[in-house]
């Protein structure tokens, strides 16, 4: 191969083509030799160079050479003209795989120096590491966002999406589809589960749709979260159940491949990732967000979670799933009806830089003497998918975690 990019090399074009990554330690002993009588020459001359070129150059500098040595060297000359050709685009990307290969030695070299005391070899690292740098950014950036105006519209379209199963809902949000990042978010007791569950497993949710939706829980059990998919599904309460589980089985059997439930619990986002990777769902329901762990350190609270969101975001977009992630509200929202994202608990703002899609459920301050309210409130405050903001009100029925109007 050295033959073959050492023939390549006497093109004056290629040659200044890719002049800033040749080095005479790409080359072996024997080639070396070549190389650098091909530099010399090309720093003189602006044309091709033939292998009679090369011959009488060096006899011009080896006046005194012996015969062993001219015939060596004529060898060699010989083997480069006979060798087979690289193709320039072939032999360019060789080249820079050879010198970066060649780079990354000198500074392993450099830092074992550092490391046995010779200080003077970081300052021969720092100018390297400037000389070299910017030959190790990305070249290949990819084509630019398409202007074709039927693709454009494409990805604007409900039709990607899954469309939410709470008709009134819908008619203002109709759904998330790939790579969109929503967060729903309440106080305690609200029904932050319910909900996601309701639109993932209830009539006409996300499963019945035919997706594959992944739940990963690491607030209750799982398991009791599944027992609730159930009933959302067939309708049937929990004693229902207990008096009829093969009934309710043989319902379910019509969502139950579509629905995987995890518990999570001290999990952290990488594992988060992995495990998306592996089951390749079309949704992701995270209950809840805040409590997956996250690997580093930081200063504060607020940054903790804001990295936390950042990296659920990325997430959404390397899987190109839709993930909803329930989070909880501040104190600032109980009893009440009305919430935006700035009554999101910790990081108001770097959670909500993030979303697509955020919902607040609202709901009346309970009292005492009062019956249960089943009234609840969707607070749409950041809506990238539709572009609607405001409260659209809806009933939970609890006995079957539904959401229904």
């Amino acid at each position: 191969m050295q033959t073959s990019l050492l023939h390549a090399l006497l093109s004056a074009e290629f040659y200044a083509q890719n002049k800033n990554r040749l080095k005479k330690t790409l080359f072996d002993d024997r080639c070396s030799t070549v190389f650098e009588l091909i530099a010399e020459a090309h720093a003189k001359y602006s044309h091709d160079l033939t292998v009679t070129d090369l011959m009488a150059l060096w006899r011009s500098s080896n006046p005194a050479a012996t015969n062993a040595d001219r015939s060596v060297f004529s060898d060699l000359v010989a083997a480069v003209a006979d060798a087979d050709p690289i193709s320039p685009d072939v032999a360019s990307d060789v080249l820079d795989s050879l010198w970066k290969q060649e780079t990354g030695r000198e500074i392993a070299n450099m830092g074992i120096a550092i490391s046995e005391g010779r200080y003077e070899a970081m300052d021969m690292l720092k100018r390297l590491l400037e000389k070299v740098g910017d030959a190790y950014v990305a070249d290949d950036f990819g084509d630019p966002v398409t202007d074709d105006i039927y693709t454009l519209l494409a990805e604007a379209s409900d039709d990607a999406r899954w469309r939410f199963n709470i008709e009134t809902l819908a008619r203002c949000v109709y759904g998330i589809g790939p790579s969109e990042f929503g967060i729903v978010f309440a106080r305690p007791e609200t029904g932050k589960t319910a909900f996601v569950v309701s639109i993932a497993a209830g009539p006409n949710g996300f499963c019945q749709q035919g997706a594959k939706v992944l739940y990963l829980g690491n607030e209750e059990s799982a398991k009791r979260t599944k027992l609730r998919a159930m009933q959302a599904w067939t309708g049937m309460k929990k004693d229902e159940i207990k008096d009829s589980p093969d009934l309710a089985m043989s319902r379910y059997m019509a969502i139950r491949d579509r629905l995987i439930m995890k518990d999570i619990q001290e999990k952290d986002m990488a594992w988060v990732d992995s495990y998306i990777g592996h089951i390749k769902p079309d949704v992701v329901i995270i209950d809840q967000l805040d409590k997956v762990n996250l690997s580093g350190s930081f200063n504060a609270s607020h940054e903790r979670l804001r990295e936390l969101y950042r990296q659920a975001r990325e997430l959404a977009k390397r899987h190109e799933i839709a993930l909803i992630v329930l989070s909880q509200a501040s104190a600032d929202a109980e009893g009440r009806t009305r919430l935006d994202f700035s009554t999101l608990e910790g990081s108001k703002t770097g959670k909500a830089s993030e979303a697509d899609l955020i919902i607040g459920i609202g709901k009346h301050s309970a009292q005492d003497d009062d019956e249960p309210n089943n009234v609840r409130f969707l607070n749409i405050s950041k809506n990238k998918l539709s572009g609607y903001h405001g409260v659209i009100a809806c009933n939970i029925e609890p006995e079957v975690s539904r959401y229904v109007v």
